[in-house]
């Protein structure tokens, strides 16, 4: 009991500097926004956030829920001390709860895809790479030696930590901590909101353009979408336990208006979510779930599909010239002259992981979830395009960009069992290859990492997102 406690006074402390470090981002994308709300041509402080606000203010284009959100604001006629104005002000501070809330909900994810990765220590399921039923097994033969009834009781295998709690209350713990975010999975969702494509000089046109990545800060819809989105998948994650046994009116309704919500923002995260939800319910039929509940859970998708066709009409009506095609492999040539490796240093870190837990693909629904919805992203960009003045800003790229993010977590929970499996083989000839592995992807992910932080800190200092250098 000492132990786990004091585990959790070090956990706390060391969450302590990470929930600062997620508000000085906070604070740090505030001053972003701002400055970007004052763009007006030239490469200082370049954002689409100028023209998001025009469309709205000065055109009346509904193109995006957030519109409604900049109208208000803009609507309380409020000069602040030194000529700020209110609308600027508060869409700043707007989007950057958007993102700081976006760090938190990705620490969410890790956490559910770390509890679907390690299970519960219930018979039959697996803890650690360890099969409860042989950990039962070694318990009661080490029972069987132990002298005494409070030895018995105590008694503990290799395979678990041992609290000096009874297996029973390590059960009680567990169950405890398991909705809690710890620091490991705060640390993860800032990196997470950091990281952004390897970068190699010539092979695309800069650090972002012509690359993927889900790392954005100059797309005003785009934040709020991935905010929006990370709801929706944890969410998901949660009916989708249940939705056999059946799911409640109340929240067949909220999964509605959520994905609607997120849909009305920006109708890319519907774009690849929807096909990889109807890959799941699909072979949830084939193994026998009944039709009408695989047919009540995916109906939520109906009111954002009607949305999605509304937002056709908007974006891509005849009075606007603008439309989009089938053009295999246009947008991803665009800005780059090997798109190819483009793609593969975008996401180089995931594929790592990738190419070393392929055969979990079948039994991990997080980690096939996440490569469905890249799968079904990079599909949309490389074979769609649009027409018209908006041919060449590359706008079927955002829902891949979420999906980019789904990896990356997916990613990081493998690399972090990559790291448990070598320090427990560590002896062994394949521990030392676990090792070898697990230290190269993490030099990957710090070059990600390295990227991004380099990639921010000079948007911070005025720098354009085309960044070529």
């Amino acid at each position: 009991m000492k132990q786990y406690k004091k585990y959790s006074e070090i956990s706390k402390m060391i969450k302590i500097p990470l929930h600062a470090a997620v508000l000085l981002y906070g604070a740090s994308m505030a001053f972003l926004f701002y400055k970007q709300t004052g763009w007006s041509g030239g490469a200082v402080y370049e954002s689409d956030l100028p023209v998001h606000i025009r469309m709205i203010v000065e055109d009346g284009w509904y193109y995006s829920l957030t519109a409604f959100v900049y109208k208000a604001f803009y609507a309380i006629p409020v000069v602040l001390p030194g000529g700020v104005l209110f609308g600027d002000l508060a869409i700043a501070l707007f989007l950057a709860l958007c993102g700081v809330a976006s760090v938190y909900l990705t620490a969410a994810l890790l956490r559910d895809m770390q509890a679907e990765e390690t299970g519960s220590l219930r018979e039959g399921e697996r803890i650690s790479g360890w099969d409860v039923r042989r950990e039962n097994a070694e318990r009661n033969h080490l029972a069987d030696r132990c002298g005494n009834a409070e030895e018995r009781q105590t008694a503990v295998p290799r395979g678990i930590m041992r609290t000096g709690l009874p297996i029973d209350r390590q059960n009680d713990v567990r169950a405890r901590r398991k909705g809690r975010l710890t620091a490991w999975h705060l640390l993860g969702g800032l990196i997470l909101n950091l990281v952004m494509p390897c970068y190699v000089r010539g092979i695309a046109d800069g650090r972002y353009i012509g690359m993927e990545s889900a790392s954005i800060w100059h797309n005003s819809t785009y934040i709020v979408m991935k905010m929006t989105g990370l709801f929706c998948i944890l969410y998901y994650g949660k009916l989708a336990k249940k939705y056999k046994a059946g799911i409640s009116g109340g929240e067949w309704l909220a999964f509605t208006v959520l994905l609607s919500v997120c849909t009305a923002v920006k109708p890319s995260f519907l774009l690849v979510f929807a096909p990889t939800m109807a890959v799941f319910l699909l072979a949830g039929l084939l193994r026998g779930t009944p039709l009408k509940k695989v047919i009540v859970f995916g109906s939520v998708v109906f009111l954002p599909l009607l949305v999605v066709l509304f937002q056709n009409v908007v974006l891509f009506g005849a009075e606007t010239g603008n439309g989009w095609e089938i053009r295999p492999g246009y947008a991803l040539s665009l800005h780059s002259g090997y798109p190819f490796l483009s793609a593969v240093f975008s996401v180089f870190f995931p594929l790592a992981m990738l190419l070393a837990f392929w055969r979990e693909l079948r039994r991990d629904a997080w980690f096939s979830g996440a490569w469905l919805m890249a799968l079904f992203g990079f599909l949309e960009v490389f074979l769609f395009a649009e027409t018209g003045s908006r041919a060449g800003d590359g706008n079927f790229m955002w829902g891949y960009s979420f999906a980019i993010l789904m990896i990356f977590a997916a990613a990081l929970v493998k690399w972090g069992k990559l790291g448990h499996q070598a320090v427990r083989e560590e002896r062994s000839a394949g521990g030392i290859l676990k090792v070898g592995a697990f230290l190269v992807s993490g030099l990957i992910l710090g070059w990600h990492l390295y990227c991004g932080i380099y990639f921010y800190g000079n948007l911070l200092r005025g720098v354009s997102y085309y960044m070529w250098d």
